[in-house]
């Protein structure tokens, strides 16, 4: 588990990096909604593997490389990753691994119970301060509203007993509590900011990039790209709203940001606000500078930015294969992995478990023809200058009170003074009684 979880936060690093590098080189090229959407894909890398791409780019990488292959082999199993059904073999830097994502777990629940209560605290206190929206002109502004922009669901509009900032709370039921103290012809904006925002599913994605900050709570990158996805998801915002609007209401938009700029000393979480505290100005300057970008300049924007992601995806490569040993049959492998594999020679055919059986030492080597080795003397091993490797398992027999636990490991053994030696644990095998 902490294997993926420390892949995801490499890769969505990674990626943010980039990402950071092609909104500068590409800042005349994009839109604010550009960069917007790429910075999601940013914040579905953390929290989605690549390891679902590595089986295709394996056998895509296959047509183009050609393996050798031993030809008394019936396949290939990477031992480094091999789960063993019943007893797991626990050496220190497994018990090591387990203690460090049992830690990182019950940080990130409490980072997440935190917010959770925090929002659920807010929520309900607004909730209680709510009152009817009276304003005579709501009607005529929804009607307008829906000539403007389409929307399925009329959100509730409120006001609040207390003088607050127009934002919207909730994800499935929005909730838009609107400010009490407005200029007159200005709660059309208002509005139509906040239904921008609800229809562009701005708040979902918040929730998810909450999510996101409390499953890597240790990557300080993460919370640089949350305050990135809470900036842009105005920007984004205020370009759909001013879309194939005139100079004039452009700046009757401009207006109503410039009277909000005092806002933001009321932060509501998992919500969007009219309001965004000290960057009023830079989307004031973005509105001001605004100018049609070129289909080529767009198109070639998004060109380099997929091949961002596509090298970012190459990480699917780096998740571990896991094969599964059932009892004492190895399922055998069909593709070739990188490092630590061992060959299964004529196991699958003479059945592997009928060797495995065959206990005659508490330490022994079981070779490819299935012949049955003790550990060698000191003596034979310090006599030996020359070794001649042959390929096999090692087991290890352990007998208790109840029965015996058999061990086989990935091994190797020199045909001339004997030396054995240990690879990676295969698989356990426990017997009651013990039959040996």
């Amino acid at each position: 588990m902490m294997g993926y979880l420390f892949l995801m936060t490499s890769a969505g690093s990674a990626l943010y990096i980039g990402y950071l590098l092609w909104a500068r080189i590409f800042r005349e090229s994009t839109t604010q909604c550009m960069k917007y959407r790429a910075l999601m894909i940013v914040m579905f890398a953390y929290v989605v593997p690549w390891a679902w791409l590595g089986g295709t780019y394996r056998r895509i990488m296959s047509v183009f490389m050609l393996d050798e292959v031993n030809a008394g082999a019936n396949g290939v199993v990477d031992v480094a990753n091999i789960e063993t059904k019943g007893a797991a073999y626990q050496t220190k830097e497994y018990r090591l691994l387990l203690l460090m994502t049992l830690i990182w777990f019950m940080i990130a629940m409490l980072f997440l119970l935190i917010r959770t209560i925090k929002f659920l605290k807010r929520s309900h206190s607004f909730h209680g301060l709510a009152i009817k929206c009276e304003d005579k002109n709501l009607e005529q502004t929804l009607k307008g509203l829906r000539e403007t922009i389409r929307f399925k669901h009329m959100p509730e509009i409120a006001w609040t007993r207390v003088d607050n900032k127009t934002f919207t709370l909730g994800a499935v039921k929005p909730i838009i509590y609107l400010q009490k103290k407005y200029v007159e012809g200005d709660l059309y904006w208002i509005l139509k900011h906040e239904m921008v925002h609800i229809i562009g599913r701005d708040i979902w994605v918040k929730l998810l990039m909450e999510f996101v900050c409390c499953l890597h709570w240790f990557n300080p990158l993460i919370y640089f790209l949350e305050s990135e996805i809470k900036y842009l998801s105005e920007t984004p915002c205020d370009e759909r709203v001013l879309k194939g609007c005139t100079d004039m209401e452009c700046q009757a938009y401009i207006d109503l940001l410039d009277r909000n700029r005092s806002g933001g000393k009321q932060k509501i979480p998992f919500s969007s606000a009219l309001e965004g505290g000290n960057e009023i100005d830079r989307r004031i300057a973005l509105m001001r500078q605004r100018k049609k970008i070129g289909h080529r300049e767009k198109a070639m924007a998004i060109g380099v930015f997929a091949f961002l992601v596509f090298l970012n995806s190459l990480t699917a490569l780096a998740y571990p294969k896991i094969y599964h040993v059932k009892e004492t049959m190895i399922e055998v492998a069909k593709d070739s992995m990188d490092g630590g594999n061992f060959w299964i020679y004529d196991y699958a055919k003479d059945g592997y478990g009928t060797y495995t059986d065959a206990v005659l030492y508490n330490e022994q080597f079981v070779d490819k023809d299935g012949h049955i080795h003790q550990v060698a003397s000191k003596k034979e091993q310090e006599a030996c200058t020359k070794h001649e490797i042959v390929p096999g398992v090692v087991q290890i027999h352990k007998k208790d009170s109840q029965g015996c636990t058999l061990e086989t490991y990935d091994g190797t053994r020199c045909s001339e003074c004997g030396n054995m030696w240990k690879g990676d644990l295969l698989y356990i095998t426990n017997k009651m009684p013990c039959p040996h």
